[in-house]
Formats: C-alpha cells, sequence, structure tokens
C-alpha cells in the first residue's frame, strides 16, 4: 500500500518587514499562508525556521512561532546578526516527528531605517520634580519605528529656540522593543546643574547609531528651579 501524499502547503512572502534594535542587532517580520492536511497526519507544531544556509532545517533555537487567524499566519525572527544573509520558510511538525517545508525565502539583514525610523515623544506639563539646582521631568515615548535609538533624553535651555542648550541622556535605558512591537513607555529624566531661580525651556531627544539626533515631535515644557 503507497504511504499517503501529504497535500499540505506553507507559503512564506518574500516581502519582509524588520527593525534595528538597541545593540544593533535585527529584528524580522515574516508573514505567510498555511493549509493543513488532515487526511497525512496531525500537526503538533509549526512556524518558520531560519539560518544563514538554504533549506534550514528545525533544530535547537532556530524557530520562531506564528501568530495570526486561520491560514495566516506572522513570524517575528529576534536578534540576528546584521549584514547577513537569512535563509528562512514555513514548517509543520507532525506528531511522529516528521516535518514538511514550505518554499524558501532569502532575506538580508544589511538594512538601513535612516529614511524610514521615526520616534514620538512628549514632555509631560507637571515636573516630576523641581530643586534650586536640578529640575527632574517625565519623558513619554509613544512610538518608535524602525529604529531603536541608542539615547534618550532630555534637552533644556534658558532660551524659547533652544540655543545654548544642554542634554543629559537617561543612565542604564533598557530597550522596550519586543516582538516588533513598542510598549508605551514613561521615564524621568533629569537637567542638572541648573542656576536657582531661573526659567527653562525642556523638550525629549533622542540619538541614533549614526548621531542623527531628533526630538521626536513639537512636545516642549518650561520650568522655573526654586
Amino acid at each position: 500500500m503507497n504511504s499517503p501524499t501529504d497535500n499540505s502547503n506553507f507559503t512564506t512572502n518574500a516581502t519582509t518587514d524588520f527593525f534595528i534594535n538597541f545593540d544593533g542587532t535585527i529584528n524580522l517580520i515574516v508573514s505567510g499562508a498555511f493549509q493543513e492536511d488532515s487526511d497525512y497526519g496531525t500537526v503538533a507544531d509549526r512556524g518558520f525556521v531560519y539560518g544563514t544556509s538554504s533549506n534550514p532545517i528545525v533544530s535547537i533555537n532556530n524557530t520562531t512561532g506564528i501568530s495570526g487567524s486561520n491560514s495566516d499566519a506572522t513570524g517575528y525572527i529576534e536578534n540576528l546578526t546584521s549584514d547577513q544573509t537569512y535563509f528562512i520558510r514555513g514548517y509543520f511538525e507532525y506528531s511522529d516527528g516528521s516535518y514538511f517545508y514550505g518554499n524558501e525565502i532569502e532575506v538580508s539583514t544589511d538594512v538601513d531605517a535612516s529614511t524610514s525610523r521615526n520616534v514620538t515623544l512628549d514632555i509631560e506639563s507637571s515636573a516630576f520634580l523641581i530643586q534650586t539646582d536640578f529640575i527632574t521631568v517625565t519623558l513619554n515615548i509613544n512610538n518608535v519605528v524602525k529604529e531603536m535609538p541608542i539615547e534618550f533624553g532630555v534637552e533644556y535651555s534658558v532660551n524659547s529656540d533652544f540655543t545654548s542648550s544642554s542634554t543629559n541622556s537617561i543612565d542604564n535605558f533598557d530597550g522596550i522593543h519586543n516582538e516588533g512591537t513598542i510598549v508605551v513607555t514613561s521615564y524621568s529624566a533629569v537637567a542638572e546643574p541648573l542656576m536657582s531661580g531661573t526659567q527653562y525651556h525642556f523638550r525629549p531627544y533622542v540619538k541614533y547609531t549614526d548621531n542623527t539626533v531628533t526630538n521626536g515631535g513639537t512636545s516642549t515644557a518650561t520650568f522655573s528651579t526654586n
């Protein structure tokens, strides 16, 4: 008796998306569609498998699960080495330990987000703490697109146009990227040393790995030291 034919399919889309992490590693967002052949066997697991050689097979730490509904699939492959070529394909693992593999795509992590990255920040209108020689403000990260900045902080000046400004970065800032999603985050930033009894203008800023600095929007606030 002939073995039944596996009529499953798993199509991985050639178009992918990426995110550049705080440490320069790359996350890839992969999508596709699949159809299981229930007459062939019971699928115990499904996902995307990846590697630096063509036709990767499932081994240790080279797969990612999928999310989605019905037959649509999205996978987040995280912390890949930059400037590398990866081969990716969808797979099913059957309950008997055998595998089905779909088509293969080739993706480069030699990516540049300089024209597509974006960040949205705002500064709260009430200061967290005001003293004679320093002010602590609260900054909110509302959105980070394509690339995580390497530095977040506050810019401040006695001038409303921010000429002759100073900056203080957030120490030991932890990345807030999680599988392609940016979590809305608030953090405190200290401006010091300041002159007593003086009004200062504040706005947030970020710096990227190529030393580009942006203020992440138009949010500003004004506070005076005691």
